[in-house]
């Protein structure tokens, strides 16, 4: 079931202070003890939350069974009281809920979902099926801490405060390796997890794209294997611009840029070095709203997508 109507007109809940969030796990198992920092910046901020029944669940490899994980997203979506739908943690797991996942459940209680890494799947599957977006990058075991440059940011974002990022936000850390301006779809996540859905029936469809990609522990053969992979998929066709950001294997810090360029459409911008991947200081970024790049200087800006609680109905 693909429905786009969603794509132009939806607004979701934005967070602010005393919104209830319903915390899960769908993919790899979690302590309490990773994510107390985490918690406590919610707490700090105002937030409430609800945990799910197997939010710490350990079944080896995935945190509880797919029913368990299903049943404690569908949970969340049936209650109105959660205005948004965070992942504790990436890890693995969270493809094996993309056929049961109930999509259409979605689209009658939409509200804005989090996640990271392993999470790309669920995300990149959620938009292609229904169109609505979610946040890429805030988990509460890394990204979610006191001392991140950008967790202010991020608050902006889920309060629909902020719809632009530039210099004056991720300073001049962002090297432009080819410039221009693009407009397209912003989307993006973990560049395995993408390549993990090419064929799929949760690869998005028929639009132009701003693409962000990060990866972590993949050598650079294996990073220009999953280039290749969607170059031999046709994505590449249909990308405006590109946003690089942490390539990290072990210690090292990557430049993949020179492995992408032969791919892609020439004239189009793209950026590396932005401060988005798994460390702790990453910036969160939407994924699934039209948005528009800029090179000189740098920007990025997107549509809202979130209303402001003193409008919610």
């Amino acid at each position: 079931m693909k429905n786009k109507q969603n794509k132009n007109k939806l607004l979701l809940p934005a967070l602010s202070r005393g919104s209830k969030i319903g915390l899960v796990t769908p993919a790899g198992p979690v302590s309490q003890e990773q994510v107390a920092i985490g918690l406590q910046v919610l707490t700090s901020y105002g937030f409430n939350y609800q945990f799910g029944k197997y939010a710490f669940s350990d079944n080896g490899i995935v945190a509880a069974e797919v029913e368990q994980r299903l049943e404690d997203l569908h949970g969340f979506l049936e209650d109105d009281s959660i205005k948004a739908i965070w992942a504790l943690r990436g890890g693995y797991g969270s493809i094996q809920l993309l056929k049961r996942l109930n999509y259409s459940h979605w689209m009658e209680h939409p509200k804005l979902f989090v996640g990271f890494s392993d999470l790309t799947a669920l995300q990149w599957a959620l938009f292609s099926q229904t169109g609505i977006p979610s946040i890429s990058g805030f988990t509460l075991t890394t990204q979610v801490h006191p001392e991140n440059p950008f967790l202010l940011t991020g608050l902006e974002i889920l309060a629909g405060e902020r719809t632009i990022l530039d210099e004056t936000v991720v300073g001049k850390e962002v090297k432009i390796v080819q410039g221009g301006r693009a407009r397209g779809r912003f989307i993006g996540g973990t560049l395995s997890m993408i390549c993990s859905l090419c064929g799929t029936p949760y690869w998005p469809e028929g639009e132009e794209w701003i693409v962000f990609i990060e990866d972590v522990n993949e050598p650079l053969y294996r990073i220009d294997r999953f280039f290749q992979q969607l170059a031999l998929c046709g994505f590449w066709e249909r990308v405006n611009g590109v946003i690089l950001g942490k390539f990290f294997n072990n210690e090292d810090l990557l430049n993949v840029s020179s492995l992408l360029l032969p791919l892609l459409k020439k004239n189009i911008p793209v950026v590396e070095n932005f401060p988005y991947g798994h460390y702790e200081n990453s910036c969160p970024l939407p994924m699934g709203v039209t948005a528009t790049l800029h090179t000189e200087p740098f920007s990025l800006q997107w549509q809202p997508f979130l209303q402001h609680a003193s409008t919610l109905s």
